[in-house]
Order: structure tokens, then sequence, then C-alpha cells
């Protein structure tokens, strides 16, 4: 695996989003397939909106539901690449694993923030020079976004 800057790492999910921006959703898949390496081909059939850049940082927590009850195995923060109305992706330090969901919070202005839940649909790990193996995630949204006061 090849060790990566985070300048690089985000820059090449910048290019990624704009070769998706321009590709015309009639055209045939496969030929795109060779445009990029991440996400898998497969999500890009399941994606059904457009993406928006938003390059800000979040705080997180991973949640599971073992035996009805809802528990915080991790938390941190994490970088918003891009999002869409029902979507996100993220790069952060822990992969989720299934039936997990991750609680996002993203700060708006002064006190304002919002909360929203997202379940992880596909996990890529990358190496990144300062901050060795990070992920990129990206979500499908479950609920919100709220938004609250932070105290």
């Amino acid at each position: 695996m090849a060790i990566q800057t985070l300048e690089e790492l985000l820059s090449h999910s910048a290019d990624v989003f704009q070769r998706e921006q321009s590709l015309d959703n009639t055209k045939d898949i496969d030929s795109a397939s060779a445009l990029w390496s991440s996400p898998p081909i497969a999500s890009l059939q399941r994606r059904c909106e457009e993406r928006t850049d938003y390059r800000h940082m979040c705080s997180y927590e991973m949640r599971e539901t073992i035996g009805g009850e809802s528990g915080v195995i991790g938390e941190g923060e994490a970088f918003v690449v891009n999002r869409s109305k029902e979507g996100i992706l993220l790069l952060m330090a822990l992969a989720p694993h299934a039936k997990q969901f991750i609680e996002v919070r993203i700060s708006l202005s002064g006190w304002r923030k919002t909360l929203s839940i997202f379940e992880p649909r596909w996990t890529k790990a990358r190496q990144v020079e300062s901050q060795g193996e990070l992920y990129l995630v990206g979500c499908r949204r479950k609920f919100g976004p709220r938004n609250y006061l932070s105290f």
C-alpha cells in the first residue's frame, strides 16, 4: 500500500469528485471505472444524488446496538471530505464495522451544531504519511440533521 500525504489524499478525493460530477449517468459505468480507484463502482451505481465538496472537521461517536442497548464503542475527530443530501464521505482514524452507526456532530457557527446519524456503507484504508493508517468511509444518512446549541 502506497503511503500518501494528507494533502495528496484530499487532492485525489477532490479529483475523483470533479470527475464524478462530469460523468453523464447514461454513460457505460464500465468505461468510467478507469477514472478512479475509490469508491468502488458499485457505489456509483447506488448513488442517486449529487455530492458537494465540504471540507470540515467534525466530532463523531461510533455506536453499536447490543441486546437492545446502544453503546459508544469509539469516538474522535474526523474530516468531512464531501457530502450529499443523503450521504457523507469521512476520513477517520477508526474503521467502522457492520451493524454500527456513526453519530456525526458538525459545528455551524458559534454555539450552533448539527447532529446526524449515518450508516457506514464502505471503508477503504489509506496510509497517510503524517497520520498513519486512516480510513475513507462512505456513509448513508439514517437520521438528521438535527440542529442544537452546545454550551
